[in-house]
């Protein structure tokens, strides 16, 4: 499937689909960084637990205790301007921050490349984002070596459109590859104001239920996905070698499967990290 796209930096191949709804979960929302009473200056955790027990469990209860009354109407107000650059300096985590956005503001990234070092070539460019509520599932494939400086290019200019990207160690691979691969063929960096990247938050939370941190992993032990039967991420490299000399379509059919799973698994991680903020403030539904 897929159509090809020709640019004036050469062609790629674009496969869109659209998915069903079932599958767009909802985010963790603005109200997540409400119970963060720690975003006010000099509540640590002990003091926070006191003050949750005498009832002042959010910022907007807290307006009314004599002592950090003011200060967190502070926090409220920067809650209200959507001023995230401070709430971050005052140390909003990033699950808190993602519920700011609309769903057409946020763009999941998973990347398909040929090796781990940025001076290998990078493939498909795996993209989940939202049209209105529905999903947009869009992978852009070089189909050999030379097609992947019209894919930078054509998924950068797109990926610039977001405010926020999620990502599964994103900040450690992904974006420094991308950014190393846009430099080598002199493109504009992609640049997307906030990042949520799962994996440090998965390691967080999860450490004692999980073997490891690999996405795969994540995806069996938190979800309740079936993990299908498909090409290890290990072998994707050589498969993609592979189908480059001899084109056999079904190589890329699992490697393009492969990709689109990852970002469904991603989708579904948001909100299970969600839920586990709320319990570990204090605030599971």
């Amino acid at each position: 499937g897929g159509e090809e796209v020709r640019t004036s930096r050469g062609s790629f191949c674009r496969i869109e689909e659209l998915l069903p709804e079932k599958i767009a979960l909802p985010f963790p929302g603005p109200e997540l960084i409400l119970n963060n009473l720690q975003l006010v200056y000099g509540i640590g955790p002990r003091t926070a637990a006191t003050l949750r027990e005498s009832g002042y469990d959010n910022l907007e209860k807290l307006v009314a205790h004599p002592k950090w009354g003011k200060a967190a109407a502070e926090v409220l107000r920067l809650v209200a301007r959507k001023e995230l650059r401070r709430l971050q300096g005052y140390g909003a985590r990033e699950e808190e921050l993602i519920g700011f956005f609309s769903r057409p503001e946020i763009v999941f990234l998973d990347l398909e490349t040929t090796g781990f070092s940025p001076a290998q070539p990078l493939f498909l460019v795996g993209l989940l984002f939202f049209t209105g509520e529905r999903p947009c599932l869009l992978q852009f494939l070089a189909r050999d070596y030379s097609e992947e400086e019209a894919v930078l290019e054509a998924a950068g200019r797109l990926l610039s459109r977001f405010q926020a990207a999620v990502s599964y160690n994103g900040r450690s691979f992904d974006f420094p590859y991308l950014a190393a691969r846009m430099r080598f063929f002199g493109l504009p960096p992609v640049k997307i104001p906030h990042h949520l990247d799962l994996f440090h938050q998965t390691r967080r939370f999860f450490q004692r239920e999980l073997p490891n941190y690999r996405l795969r992993t994540a995806a069996r032990h938190l979800l309740t996905r079936e993990e299908p039967d498909g090409l290890p991420g290990s072998l994707v490299p050589a498969a993609y070698h592979s189908f480059v000399a001899n084109g056999d379509p079904e190589l890329m059919r699992e490697i393009l499967r492969h990709n689109r799973e990852d970002l469904l698994v991603l989708a579904q991680l948001v909100k299970v990290i969600g839920e586990k903020w709320k319990e570990m403030t204090g605030h599971a539904d």
